[in-house]
């Protein structure tokens, strides 16, 4: 197994990458002073110069032109990966939704959300992790015999 190398702050923090230390030391350590910050006209300040850059882009109420995404619905999305999101899960003009529905029929956006319900929610898993066994059958819990592999008693 290879040896993580770690870099560690005086302030505690510690970090994986040399370069990440770095960056903690110049932007975020409470210890260190003279930190380097990228303010915006508007007021915000950031620790990182992309954040700024993202920051003007889309959200800065003093910049006039600003980059924006919108649907044919009428909502202005800020990012593009939020109007893919938008347009696969709730656009009310999309007909093809990418939906995850429940034996429950509850309907979830994201296949994560629906594992999660099924986990601890859902009113019609009583067993919640279920094991599907080669004949069909669906088991409580994973039997494992000792010449027969993922069989059970029937």
């Amino acid at each position: 197994m290879p040896k993580i190398s770690k870099h560690q702050c005086k302030c505690g923090s510690v970090f994986t990458r040399k370069n990440s230390l770095a960056r903690h030391k110049r932007t975020a350590c409470p210890l260190e002073k003279g930190k380097i910050r990228f303010p915006c006209e508007c007021g915000s300040i950031f620790t990182q110069k992309d954040s700024l850059v993202n920051h003007k882009r889309t959200l800065c109420a003093l910049e006039t032109v600003k980059i924006r995404f919108p649907c044919e619905c009428g909502s202005v999305l800020s990012q593009k990966c939020h109007l893919i999101y938008h347009k696969q899960t709730s656009c009310p003009l999309e007909t093809v939704k990418i939906r995850f529905p429940c034996e429950c029929e509850r309907v979830f956006t994201t296949k994560s959300s629906l594992v999660k319900h099924k986990k601890t929610a859902c009113r019609l898993e009583k067993i919640k992790i279920r094991f599907p066994c080669k004949c069909g059958t669906i088991l409580p819990q994973k039997v494992v015999l000792p010449n027969i592999k993922n069989q059970h008693v029937h």
